[in-house]
């Protein structure tokens, strides 16, 4: 692909994002594409000046579209001495204005970052890498102007002296790293290294860049954040749809600067960097309050560190919305009804089982009954709910936090994670005296529920006599509508999955497209297996029968698979055969 056709590629995209927000009309983005191709005229420039859209709309559909931050230099001012580093001449010609720089490369605020001629011209000039970033015209003239009348204003040789220390700032990161509150002030090589830390990441280009990826994650959807640092880059990766994908790495000079911000945000300490810590960080991030749980973890070229991503604020989901099969929905709904008994949601870490006890909860009177939950974190608000969370340095455990719920008069108790015996004895007694229990186990399949249980130290009969449903359920990717491809499968695959073989079956498969992000997916459903203990499961239970002859009776009387259930999906459409055995554990 020829940097002209990657150009006009990157402006199709950013154009159908403004469609898509509905600021433009697909007929005015189709003439303002006519008129860029005949003209060569910057395509924001003629929607602007067409008056279709505001050039700060203009600009940040074009940042979030390239993935650059975008800056609005209304509210954050130039350094005059950041003028050093580029001719102003070259910055009014391209409608650019250089912001700070950091080692070898300078992030620079621009008006068309798709202008790979005035990049090459910039970096020829500053003899340095450009980074750039987005801002709207009019803002970046005034900005010049603003750092040009402030710099004449200026003593003889500040502005030399001031630039210094900004170039200056990527050798104090690669030897320190932290945050605190914002300063303009670079860090002094004779104080103690750990404020030296602390001063490197408290500058304004460390915060700045932060606080966009955190806010570019929360925009994306992610789930996880993940910073690895390797040999040569500092790699960054987002979790999406339980899929990690890669965006620009952050620069290699950045990177003891960029963890150290973290640490202090979190709470953690900056100086230890040979143990694993964890930490929290609550943050205001695209228009909302957000909750990341952040973990470090050493490693031969720095700390590695994950963020999960926990939006309080987002909606509930009801259960209809989930993707269960109408049949293992109204089972599912008939047992929130029941007044006394457990109910298990198992499944892997990121497979839904929170949304889905959550669904529960919806469901319930919290009206005329007591709801309370003990989670490790609260993951979403619900009014009329009593929510509590673990807290182990305060000795609140799962199984001391239980044992004090009980005291509190509960109709129905929802437990995060039931993890040792414990927990599992309190929630099972609790369940006997004519509580209703939610809870959470890690187990691979509905079967495997009951025996992990027993592992515990819990007695058999006393697990054979409270559970009353066992769920099990993963996530799958949901193929976009827009672009999904329809094929139709092989006598063989249709064998292999137990499908007969009827004519005319057709399954749809990813494709990629300006709406999904090229990955062929959008937004994610569960599939599920729903165990109902009879009399013979529950003979089975208290024998210690091995889990795969559980398995074998539960399907025997009715019980749909996970495979099976995800299977049925795919015939309605809905995912992928590839995807679905992904998470089921095999390979197309």
């Amino acid at each position: 692909m020829t940097p002209d056709t990657s150009r006009e590629l990157k402006q199709i995209q950013w154009g159908r994002r403004l469609v898509q927000r509905g600021i433009l009309t697909a007929a005015q983005l189709d003439e303002a594409l006519t008129e860029e191709k005949q003209n060569g005229t910057f395509l924001g420039s003629l929607i602007v000046r067409k008056g279709w859209a505001s050039e700060e709309q203009v600009a940040r559909a074009l940042s979030e579209q390239l993935g650059l931050a975008y800056i609005d230099l209304n509210t954050r001012p130039v350094e005059p001495e950041t003028l050093d580093f580029l001719p102003e001449s070259l910055c009014r010609t391209h409608r650019a204005v250089p912001l700070f720089a950091l080692g070898d490369s300078i992030t620079v605020a621009m008006a068309n970052p798709l202008d790979a001629k005035a990049i090459e011209e910039l970096e020829e000039a500053s003899q340095r890498n450009i980074r750039p970033a987005v801002a709207t015209p009019t803002a970046i003239v005034r900005a010049l102007e603003e750092a040009l009348r402030r710099r004449m204003n200026l003593p003889e040789g500040t502005a030399q002296q001031a630039a210094a220390p900004a170039a200056e700032l990527g050798k104090g990161a690669a030897a320190a790293a932290s945050s605190a509150e914002t300063t303009s002030a670079p860090p002094s090589p004779t104080i103690d290294p750990v404020a030296n830390l602390k001063a490197v990441a408290s500058l304004a280009p460390v915060v700045q860049l932060v606080d966009g990826l955190i806010a570019e994650a929360v925009t994306a959807g992610a789930s996880d954040i993940h910073l690895e640092p390797g040999k040569e880059q500092f790699r960054c990766r987002f979790r999406v749809d339980g899929i990690l994908l890669d965006r620009p790495p952050i620069p290699k000079e950045y990177q003891p600067a960029v963890i150290s911000r973290l640490k202090i945000m979190a709470n953690m300490d900056i100086a230890e960097k040979r143990l694993p810590q964890d930490g929290r960080i609550e943050k205001a991030a695209a228009g909302r309050t957000i909750d990341l749980r952040v973990s470090s973890f050493p490693t031969i070229y720095g700390e590695n560190v994950v963020m999960r991503i926990l939006d309080k604020q987002r909606s509930l989901m009801r259960l209809e919305d989930l993707g269960f099969l109408e049949g293992t929905l109204g089972v599912f709904n008939d047992l929130i009804t029941k007044p006394h008994g457990i109910i298990l949601v198992t499944g892997p870490t990121g497979s839904g089982k929170t949304t889905t006890l959550y669904g529960a909860l919806q469901r319930i009177d919290r009206t005329a009954k007591n709801v309370m939950t003990l989670e490790d974190p609260v993951e979403y608000e619900l009014s009329g709910v009593c929510q509590s969370q673990v807290n182990l340095k305060a000795g609140l455990t799962f199984a001391v936090g239980l044992r004090s719920m009980v005291r509190q008069d509960p109709d129905v108790i929802l437990i995060g994670e039931i993890r040792d015996k414990e927990t599992a004895d309190i929630a099972i007694h609790a369940s006997l005296t004519g509580h209703l229990v939610f809870a959470t186990l890690h187990t691979n399949d509905a079967s495997s529920s009951a025996t992990r249980l027993v592992d515990l130290g819990v007695e058999p009969f006393l697990v054979a006599t409270s559970l009353i449903g066992i769920l099990a359920q993963r996530l799958v990717r949901t193929l976009c509508v827009s672009c999904k491809s329809p094929y139709q499968p092989s006598a063989e695959l249709l064998q292999r999955l137990g499908i007969p073989q009827k004519s005319g079956t057709t399954f749809y498969k990813e494709a990629g497209c300006f709406r999904c992000r090229q990955n062929g997916y959008q937004g994610r459903l569960g599939i599920y297996e729903l165990l109902v203990p009879n009399d013979r499961i529950r003979e089975m239970i208290t024998q210690k029968v091995p889990a795969g002859v559980i398995r074998e009776e539960a399907v025997k009387n009715g019980m749909v698979s996970l495979r099976q259930d995800g299977i049925e999906k795919v015939v309605r459409g809905l995912t992928s055969v590839a995807e679905v055995l992904r998470v089921t554990g095999e390979e197309e």
